[in-house]
């Protein structure tokens, strides 16, 4: 009887511990690579993590949470897809900020390489799910585009189990660095989520996001060590336990050890969490006459041209909308993401998107006219000017183009940098930066360089190249992400003054009349400047209390109104002659994209949402 009972129990123990090991395996956490051919350690740190992960026979697979390249220029994500093929195990991949914001293919380059921005794999049980936050083509906080959301919303309606165990994998982490983190919560609050391993810090930490624990991952960049490194994941029964491993070195004893046993379900958001509108209630004379839904992400600006508005989207279509009651008069569909914000003149509408093409439309009926093919993914806005549309490209050439018949009327080559602006026109002049620390001035009638102007600050982040310039009595205006606003001579490219007293970065604007430019600062403060002094000269500041915000949505001036908006959703309406505020507006918690004012008591927006709205004030 002892040893049946002992049979038994030996038998239980057995059963448990193959349980048990059927459910345990291991993984490798890569994040933040920033491979970039330009320089730094970040491709041969990838290469030799590749290699000492290939080293370790029970590592099943690999997760890379963001940050892959520093840049999507030239060839530094090429590069990074190279080196990670050499992986023998399967791994799993998204982008982060710098993979979708610097980039010249407006993020069509990543899902090119690897064939989607997002992920989902099952393993042992648990169901992994991967998708990043941006933001695209816009320096502003992380956001979930509003059809990641829906996808999301659509996998886990039909999970077939609904109590699953649930990995995420974000770039960053979900708190108000993401500007809609609430929504994702709201999402799998029902569900059984274990975890969430994030990027973008650099430095592994843990933290809880409205109680689902948060796992922040180290970069694997050496940085000041003698080698980089990344994380070792064991889930093993009940816990997971995650170790930093130097690479080609050591794995250290782990640093952090989580229950898989217990249920962590979000907590209910606190409504002092989630944001505030009751800044609307200030000013009940403004009102939403019309809200229309692209359900894409949105990031060029709308144009309005008498009783029509024209709105693009990162699913690639053009939207002409009627402007009484919002309806679509018609749409058009490029055949990739359309970032440019279009410009209208006569009967034409030019676009531009990112299956190489630069489109013109008929803008009463969206019907093509003409198509220039390009070389490489165009996120540049046009400037119709003399009959001719001008933009620039990826494929580091800049274009003029009849606008009536779409011959290409004269090309420069060698842009060193993708160029993703709206030019200015001065004189005979036009105007723009690249993202390759340069702003150009070519001759419009034959496009020769007339001059080429650099800041005093190396790096091609702090390029002036997401700013639209403005130009009046013969000198050019930039803001740039070196903190320094700039004066330039049109006609020499010699710098009239150049100052970092105030904290700007890339919104910019110019009164109708061509006195005062106008300027964003990074924390609560909007600046006018004179146009016609030789030195800087600010003639108002006003405190605006929007915080921080370096979201380049530029500013516009309708009638005297001067208008700019937020990266969490302000508008904001000032009389532009001396900066008093007339009124706040907050429409959602998302980037705001230039607006297009319509009367000074009337402007239309466009968010990162992929709305695109009608605000009025009555009198």
């Amino acid at each position: 009887m002892k040893l049946h009972k002992t049979f038994i129990l030996v038998l239980l123990t057995f059963l448990l511990l193959s349980c048990s090991s059927q459910k345990s395996f291991k993984f490798a956490w890569l994040s933040d690579t920033h491979v970039s051919t330009a320089g730094g350690s970040g491709e041969e740190d990838l290469q030799n993590a590749v290699a000492d992960i290939n080293g370790l026979s029970d590592v099943k697979f690999t997760i890379i949470s963001g940050d892959i390249a520093e840049t999507d220029m030239n060839d530094n994500l090429k590069t990074a897809k190279n080196i990670l093929s050499g992986l023998k195990k399967p791994y799993y991949i998204i982008p982060g900020n710098h993979d979708t914001k610097w980039t010249q293919s407006g993020g069509a380059n990543f899902i090119k390489f690897w064939g989607s921005d997002k992920f989902v794999f099952d393993y042992k049980g648990y169901k992994f799910i991967g998708l990043h936050q941006g933001p695209v083509m816009r320096m502003a906080d992380g956001h979930f585009a509003v059809e990641d959301l829906q996808w999301l919303q659509n996998l886990l309606l039909n999970l077939k189990n609904k109590k699953q165990p649930l990995i995420f994998v974000t770039h960053y982490p979900v708190d108000r660095s993401i500007d809609n983190w609430y929504q994702f919560l709201e999402l799998v609050k029902n569900y059984n989520v274990k975890m969430i391993l994030h990027g973008h810090g650099h430095r592994n930490r843990f933290t809880t996001f409205a109680g689902i624990p948060g796992i922040m991952g180290r970069s694997s960049l050496r940085r000041k060590e003698k080698a980089g490194g990344y994380n070792l994941v064991t889930m093993r029964g009940d816990s997971v336990f995650f170790c930093a491993r130097i690479t080609n070195t050591e794995t250290k004893p782990a640093w952090l050890k989580l229950s898989l046993e217990k249920k962590y379900s979000p907590n209910e958001v606190k409504n002092s969490e989630v944001p505030d509108f009751s800044i609307n209630d200030r000013y009940p004379n403004l009102h939403i006459k019309w809200v229309f839904n692209s359900k894409r992400t949105v990031v060029s600006a709308p144009v309005v041209t008498g009783n029509r508005i024209y709105s693009c989207d990162a699913g690639g279509t053009v939207t002409c909308l009627n402007l009484s009651d919002g309806k679509p008069v018609w749409r058009f569909f490029a055949g990739g993401a359309v970032f440019s914000t279009p410009a209208v003149a006569d009967s034409h509408i030019v676009i531009a998107s990112v299956d190489s093409s630069i489109y013109c439309l008929n803008r009463e009926t969206g019907r093509p006219i003409w198509k220039v093919k390009t070389r490489d993914p165009v996120v540049a806005s046009p400037v119709l000017f003399q009959g001719s549309a001008f933009i620039g490209s990826s494929d580091h050439i800049f274009r003029s183009i009849d606008l009536v018949t779409g011959k290409i009327n004269w090309q420069t080559n060698g842009i060193d940098g993708f160029v993703e602006t709206k030019p200015a026109i001065s004189g005979n002049s036009i105007i723009f930066g690249a993202w390759d620390e340069t702003l150009y001035a070519l001759n419009s009638a034959d496009g020769s360089v007339r001059w080429r102007w650099r800041g005093g600050k190396q790096g091609v982040l702090y390029s002036p190249a997401a700013c639209w310039p403005v130009a009046a009595n013969g000198h050019v205006f930039i803001v740039a992400p070196d903190r320094f606003m700039t004066a330039i001579d049109a006609n020499t490219g010699k710098t009239v003054w150049r100052t970092n007293r105030y904290m700007v970065r890339e919104t910019i604007g110019i009164s109708a009349d061509g006195s005062r430019i106008y300027a964003r600062c990074m924390r609560d403060t909007v600046i006018a400047v004179s146009t016609q002094s030789h030195h800087f000269q600010t003639i108002w500041q006003t405190n605006c209390d929007f915080g921080y915000d370096i979201a380049p949505s530029m500013m516009t001036e309708k009638e005297g109104s001067l208008f700019f908006s937020t990266k969490n959703g302000l508008l904001y309406s000032l009389n532009g002659v001396t900066g008093k505020i007339n009124w706040r507006y907050k429409f959602g918690n998302t980037l705001i994209n230039t607006i297009a004012p319509v009367h000074k008591n009337q402007i239309v927006f466009s968010n990162m949402d992929g709305k695109v709205a009608f605000l009025i004030e009555e009198p």
